[in-house]
């Protein structure tokens, strides 16, 4: 019996040990933060920006997917013509250009006859669209 508490002896003794030190080394430590010197930094370099001049030219969105319209593959395409389409009818400024657009696509000699039909139909949607208004 004597060599059995022992033995727990040694066990708790143990236990006692990882406890106390234990918690230093498993314990996440609390994350203290930014510094003084981050924190200066970023204020300077919000106010920074809050007083730079805006761009005097702006490029219009339609003109990346207009790139698109040059692509061979007929999906992306569609999806092409498609997004000018939605573009020209929920913003009036774009639609002229937009509309100048898809007909020099409808003089390039490249395009099937589905899809220039496709676009004939979709300058007709923007200009029925443009009357309505």
């Amino acid at each position: 019996m004597n060599q059995l508490t022992q033995q727990f002896a040694i066990i708790n003794r143990i236990k006692c040990l990882v406890k106390k030190t234990g918690s230093s080394f498993f314990r996440r430590h609390k994350d203290p933060g930014i510094s003084e010197n981050i924190a200066r930094k970023i204020q300077k370099s919000a106010y920074d920006l809050s007083h730079l001049k805006q761009k005097d030219v702006v490029t219009p969105p339609y003109l990346d997917i207009a790139e698109q319209l040059q692509v061979d593959d007929d999906q992306i395409f569609r999806a092409a013509v498609s997004n000018l389409t939605n573009i020209a009818v929920n913003e009036e400024r774009y639609a002229a250009e937009i509309i100048k657009q898809l007909e020099n696509t409808l003089q390039l000699c490249n395009r099937t006859g589905e899809q220039l039909e496709y676009v004939r139909n979709k300058i007709s949607v923007i200009k029925n669209t443009l009357r309505k208004k």
